[in-house]
C-alpha cells in the first residue's frame, strides 16, 4: 500500500453501499466510481503479475462491472485478455452494461456468457497465465450454489494465478467465518477500503497479499466516512512516534518501573525492560524478587535494578513499602510480565493499583490478577494499557477464548469501552481499542510472534513510548506495528519459526529508523507468505 495514507479504513458492506449513495448523489456518476476503480485495479495487476494471456471472470453486478473495466483496460496493455460473464445479457445492472458496452468497443466479441457449459471457461483457464475474479463482491449473505459453485470450483483448481476484485468471491464480507466455498486468491484488490473479511481469520487467508484500489470518492465523502476500524499504516506509525528534542536528557525521555519476574521467570523481566530501553526510554528500572536480582543485573547492563523482598523467589506484599520510593520516581509503570498467579503476588499487585498515579501498561501474571478487580481500572480515566490475548481476556470477563478471538473487533471495542482503558488484545490481526471507541487493526507481525517473550517485550516497548510522550492509545498502536513490522523485517531473511524475542528486540532499532524516515515503504496493508499457487 502507499506510504501516502496515515491508515485505511474498515468498512462493513453497508457502510460501503452508503459511501457509494453518497458520492453518487454527491454528483459522481457510478461510472465514474467504476471506471476509476477498475483502472486502478488495472494498473496492480499490470505492475504486480507477469501475465501475457488472461481470464476475467464477471458477475452481473458491480463486482462484474470492476472486472469488465480491468479486462478493457489489461486488454488496451496489449494484454491476451478472454472475459467470461456468469450470466445473461439482459441480467446485467446497468452500470455494468455500460461497461460490457466499453468492453465490446474495443474488444468486439471478447464478452462471452455462460448458462450452462462451463467448458469454455475451463478450456480458457487451462491456456492462461491468470484469472481475475469479478465473480461476487462484498454483501454476499449466503453460501454459493449453481453455476456459481462450479465456476469457483474451477477457478480453483485452475493452475493460475488468480486476482480477486474487492473481495474472493464466496466470501462473506463482514465477518472471519468464511462459507463452505471461496475464491482461493493470490492477491486480492480492495476498493479503497478493507472489509473485516480482508483481516479476520480464516477469511483473510482466502485473500493472499492484498492491495488497494483507489476509487474516486469526492474528498468531502471520504472525509464524513466513521469506520468500523482503521489499519495502521508506516505513516501513521511514524507521526505517532514520540517528538526527540534535541536538548532532551534521561529526565525527557521519561523514566519506566518495569514490576517483573520470578524464580524461573527471570527472562520475562529482562525482555520487557530491554523493550522498554529499544523504545527510547530515558531510564529504566526493574523491580524484581530478590531471589532473582543477580541473574536482572548479569542481563542489563544498561538498566536498573531494585531487588524486592520475596518468598521462594516471588514477590509478596511487603514489598510495597521498598517500591513506594520507585513509584514516585517513575513516570510510567509495567506490570505483570513473570511475576506468576500466587495469591500473595495478587495482593502486591492489586495494593499497588491503589498508589499508582501514572500511565501503566498490564500483561500477563498482572492481567490474572484484575479478575474480579475490573472496577479498579475506573481510577486511571484511560490512562491504563490492558495487552491481553485471546485467553487471557477469557479470564477476565469469563466468556470462551474462541468466542472472542472470533468477534475481535466486538470483543476489543467493548471492554475498552466500557472499562476506560485502552485494550490491545493479541492475534491475527492483534486489535487495540480505545476508551472513547476507536479501533484500529495491526497489519504488522507473523508467526515468529508466536512464541514465549515475544508479548513481553511488547509490553515494555508499549511502556518506553509511553515514557517518551506518546499517549497511550498512541503507544499500543505504534508498539504493535512496530513489534510486528519487526517480525515481518526478521522474516525477510531467516525462518518464521526461527525468529526469538530478543531477535525482534535486536531488529527494532532498524525498523525505528526506517519508520522516521519514512522510508522502506509498504506496498501492501497485509501480505501473506501462504501461497496457493505461484504466478
Amino acid at each position: 500500500m502507499s506510504d501516502n495514507h496515515e491508515e485505511t479504513l474498515v468498512l462493513t458492506s453497508a457502510d460501503q453501499r452508503v459511501v457509494d449513495e453518497r458520492a453518487v448523489a454527491a454528483g459522481v456518476p457510478s461510472a465514474v466510481l467504476m471506471e476509476s476503480a477498475g483502472r486502478s485495479a488495472a494498473e496492480h495487476i499490470y505492475r504486480s503479475c507477469r501475465w501475457t494471456k488472461v481470464v476475467a471472470v464477471a458477475g452481473r453486478g458491480g463486482n462484474g462491472g470492476d472486472a469488465l473495466v480491468v479486462a478493457r483496460h489489461l486488454h488496451q496493455a496489449g494484454m491476451d485478455v478472454s472475459v467470461f460473464a456468469v450470466c445473461a445479457p439482459e441480467q446485467f445492472t446497468d452500470t455494468t452494461a455500460t461497461m460490457a458496452r466499453r468492453l465490446e468497443q474495443v474488444a468486439p466479441g471478447g464478452l462471452r456468457f455462460l448458462t450452462d457449459d462451463l467448458a469454455p471457461l475451463d478450456e480458457a483457464l487451462g491456456q492462461a497465465d491468470g484469472v481475475v475474479d469479478g465473480l461476487l463482491g462484498s454483501g454476499l449473505d449466503r453460501p454459493l450454489s449453481g453455476r456459481f459453485s462450479d465456476v469457483v470450483a474451477i477457478i480453483n483448481t485452475a493452475q493460475t494465478q488468480t486476482v480477486s476484485l474487492d473481495l474472493p468471491s464466496g466470501l462473506p464480507s463482514d465477518r472471519g467465518s468464511p462459507f463452505d466455498q471461496a475464491v482461493q486468491a493470490d492477491l486480492t484488490i480492495a476498493m479503497e477500503f478493507l472489509k473485516p473479511a480482508h483481516l479476520l481469520y480464516p477469511a483473510r487467508s482466502h485473500c493472499g497479499d492484498i492491495l488497494l484500489a483507489r476509487v474516486a470518492y469526492p474528498d468531502e465523502i471520504l472525509a464524513d466516512v466513521v469506520p468500523l476500524a482503521r489499519v495502521i499504516e508506516r505513516a501513521g506509525a511514524r507521526i505517532r512516534l514520540p517528538a526527540r528534542p534535541p536538548n532532551g536528557h534521561k529526565g525527557t525521555f521519561g523514566r519506566v518501573l518495569v514490576v517483573a519476574g520470578s524464580t524461573g521467570m527471570s527472562g520475562a523481566a529482562i525482555l520487557c525492560a530491554k523493550g522498554a530501553l529499544r523504545a527510547g526510554a530515558g531510564l529504566v528500572t526493574v523491580a524484581c524478587p530478590s531471589a532473582i536480582n543477580s541473574v536482572i543485573e548479569t542481563a542489563l547492563t544498561e538498566a536498573i535494578s531494585l531487588p524486592l523482598p520475596d518468598k521462594e523467589g516471588l514477590l509478596t506484599p511487603d514489598a510495597i513499602g521498598p517500591l513506594m520510593s520507585a513509584l514516585d520516581r517513575a513516570d510510567v509503570v509495567a506490570i505483570g510480565p513473570g511475576l506468576s498467579r500466587q495469591s500473595s503476588v495478587g495482593e502486591l499487585v492489586l495494593a499497588l493499583l491503589e498508589k499508582i498515579r501514572v500511565p501503566i501498561v498490564i500483561d500477563a501474571d498482572g492481567l490474572f490478577h484484575l479478575a474480579d478487580h475490573l472496577d479498579r481500572l475506573k481510577a486511571f480515566s484511560g490512562r491504563v494499557v490492558l495487552t491481553p490475548h485471546p485467553g487471557e481476556l477469557s479470564h477476565l470477563i469469563d466468556q470462551p477464548a474462541d468466542r472472542i478471538d472470533a468477534n475481535r473487533i466486538e470483543a476489543t471495542r467493548r471492554f475498552a469501552t466500557e472499562h476506560g482503558v485502552v485494550l490491545l488484545l493479541k492475534g491475527r490481526p492483534t486489535a487495540i481499542g480505545t476508551p472513547d471507541g476507536d479501533l484500529f487493526l495491526n497489519s504488522t507481525g507473523n508467526t515468529g510472534l508466536a512464541t514465549g517473550g515475544s508479548g513481553d517485550a511488547l509490553t515494555g516497548l508499549i511502556a518506553g513510548l509511553l515514557a517518551g510522550g506518546a499517549s497511550p492509545a498512541d503507544a499500543a498502536i505504534l508498539g504493535a506495528y512496530l513489534h510486528g513490522a519487526t517480525a515481518d523485517r526478521l522474516a525477510r531473511d531467516i525462518a518464521e519459526r526461527t525468529i526469538l524475542p530478543s531477535d525482534l528486540i535486536a531488529g527494532l532499532p532498524s525498523v525505528i529508523a526506517e519508520v522516521e524516515a519514512g522510508s522502506g515503504g509498504e506496498q501492501t496493508p497485509l501480505a501473506d507468505s501462504d501461497r496457493k499457487k505461484e504466478g
